[in-house]
Formats: C-alpha cells, structure tokens, sequence
C-alpha cells in the first residue's frame, strides 16, 4: 500500500500532532510506503482551527501539495485526522474531495469526541458540506466504542472502525520499577498535557493548595506549554498567594530522555480534563506505560481506557478543587497504589502500543481498499 497522511506534526505538541509523528517513525510492513504532508501552523495551539491570513494561506498550500503528491505518489490511500472545529473541517472537506478526484480512496480519523455536537449544533449549509464529505470517504476511524454513534447517518456502519490510540514505550517503566519507596506524607504527583483550564491545570494547582495540608512534602511536576493567558495568570497568582512554588514545577515540553525521566519521577498521574475536545488521551496511554496510577475523569474514552478500579480513580469531569485534593490524597495513600501500577503497565502492553495500533490502523486501509476494489497491483 502507499498511504499520505495529512496532518500536522509537532511543534505545537497536541494529540494529533504527536500521534502523526509517532505514525511516521513506526517501521512500516514490508512493501507498504508512507509519506506526511504536513500542515502544522508552527504558532502555538492557540491557532488552531481559527479563520486568519496565515491559516488561509496555509489552507491553500497545503491543497496545492496535496494535488501534487496525488499526481507523483500516487496513493492508494489518503488518511486523515478530521477538525472539530468549522474552519477547519471545510479545509478537510476540501482535501476530501480533491484527494477522491484524484482517484485516491480516503479514511479519516476522528481524534476526539465533540463532533457530534459540532454537526447537529452548526448550520444547515455546514451540515450538508459534511454529509457531502463523508459520504465519499471509504473508512471512519474513532477512539473506541463510545465514539461509534458519531457518524450514524454520515457514514455507513460497516465503514466505521474503531482504532484505539497507541504510542511507544518510554522507558520510564523500568526507572520507576527500581523505586520502592512509599510517598509517605509527600508523593509526587505528574500531570502533562497542553495547558489550558478545560484541561484542569488551574483546578490542579488549586488541589495543591489543600493537599499540602495533608501532605507537607507534596510536589507536583507540570510538562506542558501555555496556550491561555489568562488561565497561566489565574495559575501564578494561586502559586504566589498560597506560597507554592517548592511544590509546583513547571517544566515546559518534554521529550525524549526528558519525557522518560519525567515520566520515571512521579508516584501519580492526574489529568482532570474536561475539554469538550477529549477523546482518548495520549498522555494517559504513555501514563501507564510507564506504570503510573492514573486519576482522571468520567469524560470521552477515559473510563474505558483507564478503568476505575483497575488503574486508579475518576472523578466527574465538574468536580471541585476540594474533591480532586481529596482523591489525590487517597490515592497517595491507598494500598492499591502498586497493584494499580502494575495493572497500568499490564493495560498498555496488551492494548495501546505503537505495534497495536499500527496492526488495527492497517486492517482498516485494507477493508477500505478491499471494499474499494482499489489497491493497485
């Protein structure tokens, strides 16, 4: 097969963008060739899915590449990731059609969970531009079953597929496995992710303040960018008021070694979102790979990828500071800390690696292409 991707990849560091980079450093099947158009806008996240003159410029460029990699490449099949954002999705309408007329067959991917809101929530010509669009498309990829319903009446059944997330395997497992250590009355607490207030940072920080109570020696560890100012002021003012700076590191992106350290450095992994964007959060596949014990919410594929019960604790996705502080603390101070551990790293090797991912995400090219009758010889 040859398959173009089109997508952005990092930077700015997001779901999609990671995941289409992890995508093309995978090692392909033997035969099959994989090429990334690339359409990152490399200004911060903050961008995204807005109507400016770079974004349009962009928007035109990149269907201008998409023509010729068409024409010289010739792929079988063009994958993509859909926006849930109007803007967005009409660039992706576009790169729909002309990718069909170009005699390529198309299977999109559905990286989150609110487009279903987006469609019966927009307009009635916006409407008819997706159903347009998705009709010709030969594949719908989404998350996990939660997110099946979201194509009903856009996509024939038998087209839509489920693809969980995957992502490679850090490292951080094995530098955790050597640490015995109880968090007594500290415990270190990770949290990564873009950061913005529907993703729970400021709520996160908030936490901190009672937690401390409880636990003097607490810290929590903070990868990530900024995207919201005002959510990063609202942030440094509680940190400065409640004197919390021993106890809140802010580290910015990490990657490589320093994502595998970062990683290797927490007793916890807390990710208390509530972003309507959500779908199945890479930052907690590459939590438990690393064996960490996840606290999160009742929110998109979160509780059928990370378990209640089974590889830590969620909250509702409106819960307050009050509530995540007390989940927090017990968690630090629950004796299932390592059995949800251990569960969290048994989770990740049978689900969500790279290999699985890539394996489910290739089964799906090829029903597109066997239903299609398209695969050239």
């Amino acid at each position: 097969m040859k398959i173009l991707a089109i997508g952005p990849t990092p930077p700015p560091y997001h779901g999609v963008s990671v995941f289409l980079r992890q995508l093309a450093e995978t090692p392909l099947p033997p035969g099959d060739e994989l090429e990334i158009l690339d359409t990152a806008d490399r200004r911060d996240a903050s961008n995204l899915g807005r109507w400016d003159p770079v974004n349009l410029q962009l928007g035109f460029a990149h269907l201008g590449e998409l023509a010729g990699r068409c024409l010289r490449f010739r792929p079988d099949i063009v994958y993509m990731p859909i926006s849930q954002n109007v803007p967005a999705f009409l660039r992706d309408a576009l790169f729909i059609t002309q990718a069909r007329l170009l005699g390529a067959q198309v299977v999109v991917h559905l990286h989150g969970g609110y487009f279903r809101q987006l469609y019966e929530n927009s307009s009635a010509p916006f409407r008819e531009t997706v159903r347009c669009a998705l009709k010709s498309v030969s594949g719908a990829i989404v998350l996990s079953p939660e997110f099946l319903p979201v194509f009903d009446g856009l996509v024939h059944p038998d087209r839509v597929f489920v693809v969980e997330n995957g992502c490679p395997d850090s490292g951080a497992w094995e530098e955790r496995s050597k640490r015995q250590e109880p968090p007594g009355d500290g415990g270190t607490i990770l949290f990564m992710s873009t950061l913005t207030r529907t993703k729970g940072i400021v709520k996160l920080v908030e936490a901190m303040k009672l937690l401390r109570v409880q636990r003097p020696n607490v810290r929590l560890r903070v990868a990530g960018r900024w995207s919201e100012d005002d959510a990063r002021l609202e942030t440094d003012a509680v940190i400065a008021r409640e004197n919390l700076a021993s106890h809140v590191e802010f580290l910015g992106n990490v990657d490589g070694d320093v994502k595998r350290n970062f990683l290797a450095s927490g007793d916890l992994f807390c990710l208390p979102t509530f972003y309507p964007y959500e779908g199945q959060p890479l930052v907690l596949l590459e939590a438990m790979a690393a064996g960490l014990p996840v606290v999160s919410t009742h929110h998109a594929a979160i509780p059928s990828t990370t378990p209640e019960g089974e590889v830590g604790w969620l909250l509702r996705p409106d819960a307050s500071a009050e509530e995540l502080a007390r989940t927090l603390d017990a968690a630090l101070s629950s004796s299932d800390l390592q059995r949800f551990s251990r569960n969290a790293r048994e989770r990740y090797c049978q689900h969500y690696t790279i290999k699985v991912c890539q394996q489910r995400l290739w089964e799906v090219f090829e029903a597109a292409l066997s239903e299609s009758g398209a695969l050239r010889g």
